[in-house]
Protein backbone atom coordinates (compact mmCIF):
# COMPACT_ATOMS: atom_id res chain seq x y z
CA UNK A 1 0.00 0.00 0.00
CA UNK A 2 1.45 3.34 -1.13
CA UNK A 3 2.32 5.80 1.83
CA UNK A 4 -0.03 8.35 0.02
CA UNK A 5 -3.10 5.84 0.66
CA UNK A 6 -1.74 5.66 4.95
CA UNK A 7 -2.55 9.77 5.44
CA UNK A 8 -3.85 12.75 4.58
CA UNK A 9 -1.30 14.75 2.48
CA UNK A 10 -3.36 17.50 1.73
CA UNK A 11 -3.21 19.97 4.65
CA UNK A 12 -5.35 22.98 2.59
CA UNK A 13 -9.02 22.85 1.75
CA UNK A 14 -9.47 22.33 -2.40
CA UNK A 15 -11.41 25.43 -3.65
CA UNK A 16 -15.21 25.41 -4.52
CA UNK A 17 -14.94 24.35 -8.16
CA UNK A 18 -12.52 21.35 -7.33
CA UNK A 19 -14.11 20.13 -4.03
CA UNK A 20 -16.67 17.83 -4.33
CA UNK A 21 -17.55 17.14 -0.88
CA UNK A 22 -18.36 20.52 -0.50
CA UNK A 23 -20.21 20.54 -3.78
CA UNK A 24 -22.27 17.50 -2.48
CA UNK A 25 -23.14 19.43 1.05
CA UNK A 26 -24.38 22.51 -0.85
CA UNK A 27 -26.45 20.69 -3.09
CA UNK A 28 -27.90 18.92 -0.85
CA UNK A 29 -28.35 21.92 1.85
CA UNK A 30 -30.02 23.87 -1.72
CA UNK A 31 -32.84 20.99 -2.04
CA UNK A 32 -33.69 20.86 2.22
CA UNK A 33 -34.12 24.39 2.51
CA UNK A 34 -36.48 24.49 -0.86
CA UNK A 35 -38.23 21.64 0.08
CA UNK A 36 -38.82 22.82 3.89
CA UNK A 37 -39.37 26.49 2.40
CA UNK A 38 -42.38 25.11 0.34
CA UNK A 39 -43.91 23.39 3.06
CA UNK A 40 -43.84 26.38 5.55
CA UNK A 41 -44.98 28.88 2.88
CA UNK A 42 -48.20 25.81 2.32
CA UNK A 43 -48.97 25.87 5.56
CA UNK A 44 -48.45 29.63 6.04
CA UNK A 45 -51.19 30.37 3.25
CA UNK A 46 -53.84 27.98 4.83
CA UNK A 47 -53.67 24.82 4.03
CA UNK A 48 -53.81 21.88 6.51
CA UNK A 49 -50.98 20.24 7.98
CA UNK A 50 -52.26 16.27 6.63
CA UNK A 51 -53.05 18.03 3.31
CA UNK A 52 -49.58 19.65 3.10
CA UNK A 53 -47.75 16.37 4.15
CA UNK A 54 -49.81 14.43 1.51
CA UNK A 55 -48.40 16.68 -0.96
CA UNK A 56 -44.88 16.98 -0.28
CA UNK A 57 -43.57 13.55 0.97
CA UNK A 58 -45.30 11.02 -1.33
CA UNK A 59 -43.75 13.25 -3.98
CA UNK A 60 -40.21 12.55 -2.93
CA UNK A 61 -39.96 10.48 -0.70
CA UNK A 62 -39.73 6.51 -1.17
CA UNK A 63 -42.82 4.59 0.26
CA UNK A 64 -44.92 1.33 -0.78
CA UNK A 65 -44.00 -0.41 -4.32
CA UNK A 66 -47.50 0.05 -5.03
CA UNK A 67 -47.23 3.86 -4.71
CA UNK A 68 -43.66 4.14 -6.59
CA UNK A 69 -45.14 2.44 -9.49
CA UNK A 70 -46.86 5.49 -10.42
CA UNK A 71 -44.11 7.81 -8.98
CA UNK A 72 -40.66 6.15 -10.24
CA UNK A 73 -38.93 9.49 -9.68
CA UNK A 74 -39.22 9.18 -6.24
CA UNK A 75 -36.13 7.24 -6.99
CA UNK A 76 -33.97 9.93 -7.80
CA UNK A 77 -35.17 12.55 -5.35
CA UNK A 78 -35.47 10.33 -1.83
CA UNK A 79 -31.62 10.98 -1.24
CA UNK A 80 -31.32 14.56 -1.62
CA UNK A 81 -33.64 15.58 0.95
CA UNK A 82 -34.38 15.05 4.80
CA UNK A 83 -37.10 14.97 7.20
CA UNK A 84 -34.70 17.63 9.55
CA UNK A 85 -32.33 19.83 10.25
CA UNK A 86 -30.32 17.62 12.25
CA UNK A 87 -30.55 14.24 9.85
CA UNK A 88 -29.18 16.50 7.28
CA UNK A 89 -26.28 18.44 9.25
CA UNK A 90 -24.82 14.37 11.03
CA UNK A 91 -25.53 12.92 7.25
CA UNK A 92 -23.32 15.41 5.55
CA UNK A 93 -20.59 15.93 8.18
CA UNK A 94 -20.13 11.86 7.71
CA UNK A 95 -20.30 12.63 3.84
CA UNK A 96 -17.81 15.06 4.42
CA UNK A 97 -15.53 13.09 5.90
CA UNK A 98 -15.65 9.85 3.58
CA UNK A 99 -15.76 12.32 0.30
CA UNK A 100 -13.09 14.46 1.42
CA UNK A 101 -11.00 11.17 1.78
CA UNK A 102 -11.96 9.86 -1.52
CA UNK A 103 -11.18 13.34 -3.74
CA UNK A 104 -8.18 13.31 -2.33
CA UNK A 105 -7.31 9.44 -3.50
CA UNK A 106 -9.02 9.85 -6.88
CA UNK A 107 -10.16 13.07 -7.50
CA UNK A 108 -13.46 15.22 -6.60
CA UNK A 109 -14.89 13.90 -9.48
CA UNK A 110 -15.75 10.94 -8.19
CA UNK A 111 -17.72 12.18 -5.52
CA UNK A 112 -21.10 13.28 -6.87
CA UNK A 113 -21.74 10.58 -9.45
CA UNK A 114 -20.67 7.61 -6.83
CA UNK A 115 -23.46 9.61 -4.99
CA UNK A 116 -25.98 9.50 -7.23
CA UNK A 117 -25.27 5.92 -7.96
CA UNK A 118 -25.63 4.66 -4.70
CA UNK A 119 -28.74 6.60 -3.81
CA UNK A 120 -30.29 4.45 -7.40
CA UNK A 121 -28.94 1.40 -6.08
CA UNK A 122 -29.66 1.92 -2.21
CA UNK A 123 -33.55 3.13 -3.44
CA UNK A 124 -33.79 -0.02 -5.48
CA UNK A 125 -32.46 -2.39 -2.86
CA UNK A 126 -35.61 -1.01 -0.29
CA UNK A 127 -37.78 -0.92 -3.06
CA UNK A 128 -37.14 -4.87 -3.88
CA UNK A 129 -36.54 -6.16 0.00
CA UNK A 130 -40.62 -5.04 0.38
CA UNK A 131 -41.34 -8.51 -1.29
CA UNK A 132 -39.83 -10.50 1.87
CA UNK A 133 -42.65 -8.70 3.94
CA UNK A 134 -41.80 -8.77 7.62
CA UNK A 135 -39.54 -6.06 8.94
CA UNK A 136 -39.12 -4.82 5.22
CA UNK A 137 -42.84 -4.18 5.21
CA UNK A 138 -43.43 -0.18 4.61
CA UNK A 139 -46.39 1.09 6.67
CA UNK A 140 -48.95 3.30 4.66
CA UNK A 141 -48.04 6.65 4.67
CA UNK A 142 -44.41 6.43 5.71
CA UNK A 143 -42.05 7.89 3.34
CA UNK A 144 -38.09 7.64 3.45
CA UNK A 145 -35.68 10.54 2.87
CA UNK A 146 -32.26 10.68 3.52
CA UNK A 147 -28.78 10.01 1.92
CA UNK A 148 -27.43 7.22 4.28
CA UNK A 149 -26.98 4.74 0.91
CA UNK A 150 -24.91 7.71 -0.43
CA UNK A 151 -22.43 8.45 2.46
CA UNK A 152 -22.06 4.68 3.16
CA UNK A 153 -20.93 4.59 -0.35
CA UNK A 154 -18.83 7.02 0.13
CA UNK A 155 -17.23 5.53 3.30
CA UNK A 156 -16.67 2.12 1.72
CA UNK A 157 -15.25 3.42 -1.65
CA UNK A 158 -12.63 5.13 0.39
CA UNK A 159 -12.00 2.58 1.97
CA UNK A 160 -11.51 -0.14 -0.23
CA UNK A 161 -9.54 2.60 -2.38
CA UNK A 162 -7.21 2.40 0.52
CA UNK A 163 -7.96 0.45 3.45
CA UNK A 164 -4.59 1.29 5.92
CA UNK A 165 -5.55 5.34 5.62
CA UNK A 166 -5.50 7.77 8.69
CA UNK A 167 -7.33 10.98 9.11
CA UNK A 168 -5.09 13.31 10.81
CA UNK A 169 -6.30 15.48 12.99
CA UNK A 170 -3.32 16.73 14.73
CA UNK A 171 0.30 16.29 13.42
CA UNK A 172 0.66 13.82 16.45
CA UNK A 173 -3.11 12.29 16.57
CA UNK A 174 -4.80 10.67 14.16
CA UNK A 175 -8.33 7.86 13.67
CA UNK A 176 -7.88 4.91 11.18
CA UNK A 177 -10.91 5.43 7.81
CA UNK A 178 -11.99 1.60 8.82
CA UNK A 179 -12.86 3.01 12.65
CA UNK A 180 -14.37 6.25 11.56
CA UNK A 181 -16.39 4.21 8.79
CA UNK A 182 -17.03 1.10 11.42
CA UNK A 183 -18.84 3.28 13.86
CA UNK A 184 -21.29 5.10 11.06
CA UNK A 185 -22.49 1.06 10.11
CA UNK A 186 -22.41 0.37 14.17
CA UNK A 187 -24.89 3.98 14.34
CA UNK A 188 -26.81 2.56 10.85
CA UNK A 189 -27.38 -1.04 12.64
CA UNK A 190 -28.35 0.62 16.15
CA UNK A 191 -30.90 2.76 14.16
CA UNK A 192 -32.28 0.29 12.03
CA UNK A 193 -32.70 -2.90 14.16
CA UNK A 194 -34.97 -4.67 14.72
CA UNK A 195 -37.46 -3.02 12.88
CA UNK A 196 -36.34 -1.53 9.59
CA UNK A 197 -35.25 -3.71 7.54
CA UNK A 198 -35.98 -2.45 4.37
CA UNK A 199 -33.16 0.47 5.82
CA UNK A 200 -30.71 -1.37 6.18
CA UNK A 201 -31.59 -3.31 3.08
CA UNK A 202 -31.25 0.41 1.27
CA UNK A 203 -27.66 0.87 3.21
CA UNK A 204 -26.46 -2.42 2.10
CA UNK A 205 -26.88 -1.03 -1.59
CA UNK A 206 -24.75 1.59 -1.08
CA UNK A 207 -22.31 0.23 0.56
CA UNK A 208 -21.78 -2.49 -2.00
CA UNK A 209 -22.01 0.37 -4.82
CA UNK A 210 -19.52 1.57 -2.79
CA UNK A 211 -16.89 -1.59 -2.64
CA UNK A 212 -17.24 -2.23 -6.08
CA UNK A 213 -16.62 1.55 -7.22
CA UNK A 214 -13.65 1.40 -4.97
CA UNK A 215 -12.18 -1.62 -6.91
CA UNK A 216 -12.66 0.05 -9.96
CA UNK A 217 -10.65 2.50 -8.16
CA UNK A 218 -7.95 0.25 -7.63
CA UNK A 219 -7.75 -1.05 -11.23
CA UNK A 220 -6.99 2.49 -12.46
CA UNK A 221 -10.66 2.59 -13.97
CA UNK A 222 -12.57 5.94 -13.45
CA UNK A 223 -16.43 4.86 -13.34
CA UNK A 224 -17.28 8.71 -13.21
CA UNK A 225 -15.51 10.46 -15.89
CA UNK A 226 -17.85 10.13 -18.32
CA UNK A 227 -20.50 11.72 -16.70
CA UNK A 228 -17.97 15.12 -16.75
CA UNK A 229 -16.61 14.26 -20.16
CA UNK A 230 -20.19 14.71 -21.46
CA UNK A 231 -20.61 18.17 -19.76
CA UNK A 232 -17.07 19.61 -20.90
CA UNK A 233 -18.38 18.49 -24.68
CA UNK A 234 -21.62 19.84 -24.41
CA UNK A 235 -20.02 23.17 -22.87
CA UNK A 236 -17.39 23.14 -25.79
CA UNK A 237 -20.69 22.71 -28.21
CA UNK A 238 -22.21 25.48 -27.11
CA UNK A 239 -19.88 27.85 -25.66
CA UNK A 240 -18.19 29.83 -28.53
CA UNK A 241 -13.99 29.08 -29.11
CA UNK A 242 -12.06 32.58 -27.95
CA UNK A 243 -9.67 32.83 -30.67
CA UNK A 244 -12.16 32.25 -33.02
CA UNK A 245 -14.53 35.26 -31.45
CA UNK A 246 -11.12 37.36 -31.72
CA UNK A 247 -10.59 36.64 -35.06
CA UNK A 248 -13.77 37.63 -35.73
CA UNK A 249 -13.70 40.59 -34.56
CA UNK A 250 -9.87 41.41 -35.94
CA UNK A 251 -11.55 40.50 -39.01
CA UNK A 252 -14.45 42.99 -38.44
CA UNK A 253 -12.33 45.75 -37.60
CA UNK A 254 -10.33 45.24 -40.85
CA UNK A 255 -13.68 45.57 -42.80
CA UNK A 256 -14.07 48.81 -40.87
CA UNK A 257 -11.10 50.16 -41.56
CA UNK A 258 -11.17 49.49 -45.23
CA UNK A 259 -14.30 51.49 -45.69
CA UNK A 260 -12.29 54.84 -44.36
CA UNK A 261 -9.74 54.84 -46.81
CA UNK A 262 -9.65 54.19 -50.26
CA UNK A 263 -7.09 53.93 -53.47
CA UNK A 264 -5.60 56.92 -54.82
CA UNK A 265 -2.60 57.92 -57.71
CA UNK A 266 0.56 55.87 -55.98
CA UNK A 267 -1.16 54.31 -53.65
CA UNK A 268 -2.44 50.61 -54.39
CA UNK A 269 -5.35 48.70 -52.57
CA UNK A 270 -2.67 45.74 -51.95
CA UNK A 271 -0.73 48.89 -50.00
CA UNK A 272 -3.77 50.01 -47.90
CA UNK A 273 -4.44 45.93 -47.27
CA UNK A 274 -1.11 45.33 -45.83
CA UNK A 275 -0.92 48.58 -43.34
CA UNK A 276 -3.99 47.88 -42.41
CA UNK A 277 -3.28 44.06 -41.06
CA UNK A 278 -0.11 45.71 -39.58
CA UNK A 279 -2.30 48.17 -37.71
CA UNK A 280 -4.95 45.00 -36.40
CA UNK A 281 -1.93 43.03 -35.53
CA UNK A 282 -0.38 45.61 -33.76
CA UNK A 283 -1.86 48.65 -33.50
CA UNK A 284 -1.15 52.16 -34.95
CA UNK A 285 1.83 52.68 -33.41
CA UNK A 286 3.82 50.08 -34.62
CA UNK A 287 3.58 52.01 -38.36
CA UNK A 288 5.72 53.75 -39.69
CA UNK A 289 5.77 57.67 -40.84
CA UNK A 290 5.60 56.51 -44.56
CA UNK A 291 2.95 54.25 -43.50
CA UNK A 292 0.76 56.69 -41.53
CA UNK A 293 1.66 59.32 -44.61
CA UNK A 294 0.39 56.87 -47.00
CA UNK A 295 -2.82 56.46 -44.50
CA UNK A 296 -3.33 60.50 -44.40
CA UNK A 297 -3.21 60.63 -48.49
CA UNK A 298 -5.59 57.77 -48.59
CA UNK A 299 -8.29 58.87 -46.52
CA UNK A 300 -11.66 59.62 -47.32
CA UNK A 301 -12.44 63.35 -47.80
Amino acid sequence: MKTAYKRSSQSLIPPYSENGALQLIVVTGVTFIAFHFSRVVMLILGQDKLEVFGKMFPNFGLSTLQLFRHKAWTLLTYGWLHHGFFDWVTNMVWAYCFASVLQGLAGYRQVLPLFFYALLMGGGCYLASQFAGGSFFVPAGEYYMGAQAGVIALGFAAFTLAPRYRLHLTPQFSIPLAAILGVYVLLDLVVYLPGRGNALMLCLGGAVTGFGFGMLLRKGLRPAEWIYDIFEQLQQRFTPDEAEITERKSRKRVEILRTLYEPKRGISQERIDEILDKINEGGYHTLSREEKDILLRAGKD
